[in-house]
């Protein structure tokens, strides 16, 4: 960071955030988000007044034994496999933070996204609902790479952004606060089948490519319990199928 810089405030929200990335650049995934947390944790060292707020991810969870995770929670994550690249690296990051916090006094908390869509997305993501937004624009059948029965909690950009900004400003330094809405946990074939029905199209199967299965998740419900947030002040106001209609509509207009 530019030494002749001075931030109030820093979201750090750089990293790789697709599978496919995950399986092409791991090496570039573990250093953007080790490296990249490290120079903005020195920059916290050196300006305490500076206000800083990470971006992980349910994923660093791991593999558990039950359905909703609350923070203290955690599970299992197999290094054996590339894709770990990703959430292993935002497991470090999310510890590093808190020995800075322990050893320097940053003022740095977390927030761990569930999966967040949006009319934002990049054009080349990878994950499967913005595969599936992708289709319904293009008039097109949505494909599934499976059955798409594992549920997770999905959350609208915009809810998003705000109860990053609520992470922010109310949360404690040093804490991780989950960053989910209760009225948006369906599964990924909820999530394909609601996306069809606001396009008019019909969902089909269709296998995974090499290069896509080295980049997938095992399936398993990850269902994010958002109390902690909800006790800074915060409240969602996208259900699945509004904030899907509303990508839409703005993507299509």
């Amino acid at each position: 960071i530019n030494e002749g810089l001075k931030f109030d405030y820093i979201i750090h929200g750089a990293s790789n955030a697709d599978p496919i990335s995950y399986a092409k650049y791991p090496v570039e995934t573990i250093t953007t988000n080790v490296i990249g947390a490290n120079n903005v944790l020195e920059y916290g060292k050196k300006h305490q007044n500076c206000k800083i707020t990470f971006l992980s991810t349910f994923e660093v969870y791991g593999q558990t034994t039950h359905d909703e995770y609350k923070e203290l929670d955690f599970g299992l994550v197999d290094f054996n496999v590339f894709r770990s690249c990703y959430p292993e690296s935002k497991r470090v990051m999310e510890i590093l933070s808190r020995c800075y916090v322990d050893e320097y006094g940053v003022n740095v908390n977390v927030a761990r996204l569930s999966s967040v869509y949006g009319p934002t997305m990049s054009p080349n993501d990878s994950k499967a609902h913005a595969q599936f937004l992708r289709n319904a624009l293009g008039n097109e059948d949505i494909v599934m790479k499976s059955k798409g029965l594992a549920k997770r909690t999905y959350t609208y950009v915009f809810d998003a952004s705000t109860a990053i900004l609520m992470i922010l400003f109310r949360g404690k330094t040093g804490e991780c606060y989950n960053v989910s809405n209760e009225n948006s946990i369906a599964s990924i074939s909820d999530v394909a089948h609601t996306i069809a029905s606001i396009a008019g199209t019909k969902v089909v199967f269709d296998l995974p490519s090499e290069i896509e299965q080295k980049g997938f998740s095992n399936p398993q419900n990850c269902i994010l319990n958002n109390d902690k947030l909800k006790s800074l002040g915060w409240r969602g106001r996208y259900s699945l199928y509004d904030g899907l209609k509303n990508c839409y509509d703005i993507l299509k207009a």
